[in-house]
């Protein structure tokens, strides 16, 4: 044989040799952790599709959130009296107490000169409509005595709010968060469009009550599905890009209303929106990491070769995509304070929550005390919080912990300043857009922090939970601008003294920026240590597993 033709058979068995090396590792059965999958196949054009779909999501909580900023607007009333008369024997005089929400009557006789007088309850009313056509407070005369039922009707959306979020959560951690939206968008979207038809307040404030347990599982579902979907590295930015979209719903409904200034329409109009939503059931996967954590491996599989293809990735025909290993584990409320790191995690979460909510409503909702036009108002300090969470997509680079000391710190000295800034319309408005600018990104830091702190069996849970509590938060929130009848200064020394206790409770927190997502109480019990931290203290977590890299 000559050199040549073993030159050739040599290169022949070699071409061989590497074909069946190839062959044999494209059918050997590989396992990926689920980040380590995420990374290599499930981050692309898949993906910013499913998220730009669930950032619409937040449009629903921004609208049914500031809805009654402008369906309980007034722009006042005056009362309608009997005139004075006077006739030959007697003459009559009305005055009006707008304290009491009373005239009384005095009736003086002219032969004698004696008098009496008699008090009366102002029932009609006429209202001032050049700011709001129509409101509940016009409709059904929610003035006086009646005042306080504008308050209610915030404070039991909130409380829906409340339930949906502990109701909704469950549902989702035991049976998907596909089917937590789908009946989410059912309720906000029956009862939002049955609050536009209300015959009386208390058919309108209890279809609200369902409206808010709609809308907690509707918010609450797009920010678990939009975690679960992505990288630990992306979560903070996706989850700021909701809440940025929530800002444009926060600007939207002051627009709409005030094109079309009728609280029926614009209650259907933020209603019937819901509809658009019942689509997504039809093509929004349910999240891999929940279905791997239920044993439904091909499932999940499915998802990830769903994502290749589009992605225009490369995922093995023989791999086995698993979570880290677990002993079974029980889906209760006990869950999130079972060990003893995730019980004091639950404490401080639990007072964050209630407090971020509370200054974040609180200032929305105080929109109605600023000097000016609240439709100009409105929309200032929701561009304000646009702006501020494009920002804030830079600064929780930095990590969750600091950024809501930071966000905390910055709102105490605004809402302090506001105190020694009375009677200066810019000084105030300055100030407020400041408060605004910076609470609301702190609201999503938090959301994003209790994700990535609590494990897959209970993440949506958590969430429900701490939303619920936020919702306490949020009911207690319609009554604090009220309090500026008291003194004018008192809204906002309740806003800084709850943001300096939220300041710090934050230097509480463990670090969770660009870890993996824990998926069972053991390893969040490991890795979330609680302990005091120095405000400059940027450092991450400690013995944890450093963050995936995407395979290029």
């Amino acid at each position: 044989m000559s050199s040549e033709e073993r030159t050739h058979l040599l290169a022949g068995e070699s071409s061989t040799d590497d074909f069946s090396s190839r062959h044999s590792q494209e059918h050997r059965t590989l396992t990926w952790e689920f980040d380590e999958a995420v990374c290599k196949v499930g981050f692309g054009r898949y993906q910013f599709i499913l998220w730009s779909f669930l950032a619409l999501v937040s449009l629903s909580g921004g609208f049914n959130n500031m809805a009654m900023v402008f369906e309980g607007g007034n722009g006042g009333q005056i009362c309608v009296m009997p005139q004075n008369r006077t006739s030959h024997d007697n003459s009559s005089l009305i005055t009006y107490s707008a304290d009491t929400c009373e005239y009384t009557k005095t009736t003086t006789n002219l032969a004698n000169m004696s008098s009496h007088s008699q008090n009366f309850s102002c029932s009609h009313w006429i209202y001032n409509r050049e700011v709001y056509n129509s409101t509940i407070v016009t409709e059904w005369d929610l003035t006086c005595n009646k005042e306080y039922l504008v308050d209610l009707a915030s404070t039991i959306y909130m409380l829906g709010f409340f339930v949906g979020c502990i109701f909704l959560g469950d549902v989702a951690d035991r049976f998907g968060r596909r089917l937590m939206l789908l009946l989410s968008v059912l309720l906000s979207l029956g009862a939002g469009v049955g609050a536009a038809f209300s015959p009386v307040y208390a058919v309108f404030a209890i279809l609200r009550f369902f409206v808010g347990v709609g809308v907690a599982g509707t918010r609450n579902s797009g920010y678990i599905l939009t975690a679960e979907y992505g990288r630990p590295q992306d979560r903070a930015t996706l989850g700021l890009i909701l809440d940025m979209t929530y800002s444009c719903a926060y600007i939207l409904t002051g627009l709409i209303f005030y094109l079309d200034p009728n609280w029926r329409h614009f209650q259907f109009y933020i209603g019937v929106f819901h509809i658009f939503y019942l689509t997504y059931f039809f093509f929004m996967p349910e999240s891999p990491r929940w279905q791997l954590s239920k044993g439904k491996e091909k499932e999940a599989l499915k998802y990830f070769r769903t994502s290749a293809k589009v992605n225009g990735k490369h995922l093995p025909p023989a791999v086995t995509i698993v979570l880290p290993k677990q002993p079974p584990q029980s889906h209760s409320t006990l869950d999130l304070v079972r060990t003893p790191n995730m019980r004091k995690i639950g404490l401080l979460m639990a007072l964050l929550w209630f407090i971020v909510s509370l200054v974040y409503f609180g200032m929305s909702y105080n929109v109605s005390n600023l000097e000016g036009s609240i439709y100009v108002n409105n929309a200032i300090l929701g561009a304000v919080e646009l702006v501020a969470y494009g920002l804030c997509i830079f600064v929780v680079k930095f990590g969750r912990r600091p950024a809501i000391f930071t966000m905390f710190t910055i709102a105490l000295a605004a809402m302090f300043a506001i105190i020694f800034a009375q009677g200066s319309y810019w000084a105030v408005i300055i100030l407020a857009m400041i408060g605004k600018f910076i609470i609301a990104p702190c609201f999503s830091y938090i959301y994003i922090a209790t994700i990535e702190l609590y494990p897959t069996q209970t993440r949506t849970l958590a969430l429900g939970t701490g939303s619920s509590l936020a919702r306490v938060g949020g009911a207690v929130a319609p009554f604090i601008p009220s309090t500026v009848r008291y003194w004018d200064k008192l809204p906002y020394i309740i806003f800084s003294s709850v943001s300096l206790i939220g300041a710090i409770d934050a230097l509480f927190l463990p670090e969770t920026k660009n870890r993996p997502l824990p998926d069972s109480i053991e390893r969040a019990e490991q890795v979330n240590i609680v302990k005091f931290h120095l405000p400059c203290d940027c450092s991450g977590p400690i013995n944890v597993d450093p963050p995936l890299n995407e395979e290029t």
